[in-house]
């Protein structure tokens, strides 16, 4: 029938009754979340005659005069009271629709605050963790560490263990295979060193390949023991090109005539003794081959013929005994460079792109550089780089023709490529006479011409004995 001037109270006839209601809406901010209804009622300026009502009664099928008894039951009031009772449920619709409001607000507050002290707790859980771990490994850091034993020095009263350790070959991983390959070595170290440690004990990176274990009430015979599962555990782990190995070093505390710290440099001193041992019985240069042959890079009979032959050979054209171990380290050696290539880059049958073949030609360049780490090989680093020259000058890395190239290096080319025809690799074995056949038909194109008809002289008389 008609509306405030706001907007929010309306009055209207019900169609079906006849009688008149109204609604006062209830909202929380902008959201509509119920409506008061009032009614209904029978309004003085707008009521209906009896047959106006009589007609409402047909059209509900009901009783007519059971339906007027009923409407006359009904009070009339006038239109001005009417909207004064309107008036004062309003006034309580808007005050429950602001205090509705203001508990949303402070819901919304709470809400807030509670999310920011959740965060600023982990923050705080964060940043404890950042200032006691070790970022690349998650250990324990040297400040914590140090803490810690200092805390263990004042307060403990039983056996106390210290650990000093030092993980293998991280500046030769990190100058060869990249600091990647540096930081998988570092967090294999340390999952081996937290996998057999118990739970009251305190692992520690102190920087670079620098471990501590600290071992509050432990005997010096489980501190022992503990290195030997560690060291065992590191030696079955082969996913890196270099073997994973930690010299280790452990003291039992003497309380009475040492500080920790002295007890510590015992350990540290005890650990460079097994590194040094470590060093003399590691042969790094071996693991290689043994990963090379794994993936089939090399053929491991292949490779130990080619040393042998390589080394008789040269003995064979006067070499003395130093030069000839020579050219049978670099026999051994030439295809380290192999090692850091991808492992699925020589897959058999795979033809290779321009760019893959340009990344193959650089492994002796990456084979030069590895020798040169290495003190049984950095003398034959040059006879490595330059093992795949030609005669003609159309070989690689540097296209050396004739005696520019070393005469090592002229050796073991023809040495090489005789074992993989006449042996097999990537395609069937051939004869000697075959072999013969095909390496003269390169002759003063790959091959120097002299070396290969000595070699070939030298092999024919081997085979007539």
């Amino acid at each position: 029938m008609s509306a405030n001037a706001d907007g929010d109270t309306r009055i209207c006839r019900c169609r079906s009754a006849g009688l008149i209601d109204a609604g006062i809406k209830l909202t929380v901010g902008d959201t509509h979340i119920a409506t008061i209804l009032v009614g209904q009622i029978r309004l003085k300026e707008n009521d209906l005659s009896e047959e106006e009502y009589r007609r409402i009664a047909k059209s509900l099928n009901i009783d007519e005069e059971a339906y007027l008894e009923g409407i006359n039951k009904i009070p009339v009031v006038s239109r001005q009271k009417f909207e004064n009772i309107l008036s004062s449920l309003k006034i309580i619709a808007n005050q429950l629709s602001r205090l509705g409001y203001l508990n949303l607000l402070q819901k919304d507050t709470i809400k807030s605050f509670e999310t920011k002290e959740s965060d600023w707790k982990k923050d705080k859980q964060q940043f404890k963790m950042m200032a006691e771990r070790d970022a690349l490994t998650g250990l324990y850091n040297r400040s914590k560490f140090e803490e810690v034993m200092k805390k263990i020095e004042e307060e403990s009263t039983g056996r106390v263990c210290i650990i000093s350790g030092d993980a293998n070959n991280l500046k030769l991983m990190n100058d060869v295979f990249g600091h990647e390959a540096g930081d998988s070595l570092l967090k294999y170290v340390s999952r081996k060193l937290t996998e057999v440690s118990k739970p009251s004990w305190y692992v520690a990176r102190c920087g670079g390949d620098e471990y501590r274990v600290l071992m509050p009430d432990t005997s010096l015979e489980a501190a022992l023991d503990y290195c030997k599962r560690v060291e065992r555990n590191c030696k079955v782990v082969k996913a890196l090109n270099l073997p994973i190995s930690v010299a280790l070093g452990a003291a039992e505390w003497d309380r009475e005539n040492e500080s920790l710290q002295e007890c510590f440099n015992r350990a540290d001193k005890e650990m460079y003794e097994n590194k040094k041992h470590i060093k003399e019985k590691e042969n790094l240069l071996d693991y290689i081959i043994d990963k090379l042959c794994e993936r089939q890079y090399l053929s491991r009979e292949i490779v130990e013929a080619a040393v042998q032959t390589a080394y008789d050979f040269s003995i064979h054209l006067g070499f003395d005994s130093e030069g000839a171990r020579k050219v049978r380290s670099a026999m051994k050696y030439q295809d380290i460079g192999y090692i850091q290539l991808p492992e699925s880059f020589m897959l058999l049958g795979q033809e290779i792109g321009e760019e893959e073949l340009k990344e193959f030609k650089d492994h002796v360049n990456k084979g030069y550089k590895m020798a040169l780490q290495f003190e049984n090989t950095y003398k034959v680093a040059e006879i490595i780089l330059y093992s795949h020259e030609r005669w003609n000058g159309g070989g690689y890395p540097k296209g050396l023709k004739g005696v520019q190239i070393p005469m090592e290096s002229r050796l073991i080319r023809i040495v090489k490529k005789y074992m993989l025809l006449t042996m097999g690799k990537n395609a069937p074995p051939v004869s000697h006479s075959e072999a013969v056949k095909y390496m003269k038909k390169y002759s003063g194109e790959k091959y120097d011409p002299d070396m290969l008809n000595w070699f070939i002289d030298y092999m024919e008389k081997r085979k007539a004995v």
